[in-house]
């Protein structure tokens, strides 16, 4: 058994051209996305959809940005990040369930650097370009954002001010490091979000109303079929 296998559960050789990477499965989302079987690894979980793999990396930039780079033995040309992200203020048309792409994302990934306050220095990376242009260009109803990879979900009910100065829209805690990793390894990324919670609005630690449940629930089975579309439609190779 080799290393790939051990770790991931499946062997480098059956990951397809195509790769979602999920930090999370929420209800509803292998069924949605047409994953019968999770095959688990020592640090991750694998299925095969119709189209893509589809690999569970749990919360964790480093865990995230492993996977990536694991993914350079394999044939795997595209990575599609897949979760749900926090916002940074509501605005009109931006709320729960608002689905988004990050066009970049802040590596403000230390949790050290986030306890001392640190307001300079942070690194940027890109999500593909070409990629992110053709996805966009096919589905209106996602939003263009900026986002900011966190190491702290307390620490950032502090930091508002700063997200608004820099232009950040939406925080979540794996998007630099796929988006690095990626280019590490001269593949493609990009992300798709769905919005569960608003800083110091709508908490990630309080529940949501019947309205906000329903919203980001359809909102969730949307943004699955959109992937199946886009991955069949123009990834498949």
């Amino acid at each position: 058994m080799t290393k790939f296998e051990i770790l991931f559960g499946i062997k480098a050789s059956e990951v397809t051209n195509t790769c979602v990477l999920l930090p999370l499965t929420g209800k509803g989302i292998l069924e949605n996305l047409g994953v019968k079987k999770l095959l688990k690894g020592k640090l991750y979980a694998s299925g095969q959809a119709k189209d893509f793999t589809v690999i569970v990396t749990g919360m964790s930039t480093g865990l995230a940005g492993d996977a990536v780079l694991y993914l350079k033995e394999t044939r795997c040309q595209n990575i599609i990040l897949f979760g749900s992200c926090g916002l940074v203020r509501s605005k009109s048309g931006t709320n729960i369930g608002t689905l988004v792409s990050p066009v970049i994302s802040h590596a403000m990934e230390s949790f050290t650097d986030m306890l001392l306050d640190k307001k300079t220095g942070w690194k940027d990376f890109p999500a593909d370009k070409k990629l992110m242009e053709n996805f966009l260009k096919r589905y209106s109803n996602i939003k263009k954002a900026t986002c900011a990879t966190l190491g702290s979900l307390k620490l950032e009910e502090g930091m508002t001010g700063l997200f608004k100065e820099k232009g950040i829209n939406v925080v979540d805690m794996e998007c630099s490091g796929v988006f690095s990793a990626a280019l590490h390894i001269k593949r493609k990324a990009i992300a798709l979000f769905y919005i569960t919670d608003i800083i110091n609005e709508k908490p990630f630690y309080y529940g949501l109303n019947d309205k906000d449940k329903a919203t980001l629930s359809l909102s969730i089975k949307t943004s699955c079929h959109i992937l199946c579309d886009f991955i069949k439609n123009d990834l498949i190779s």
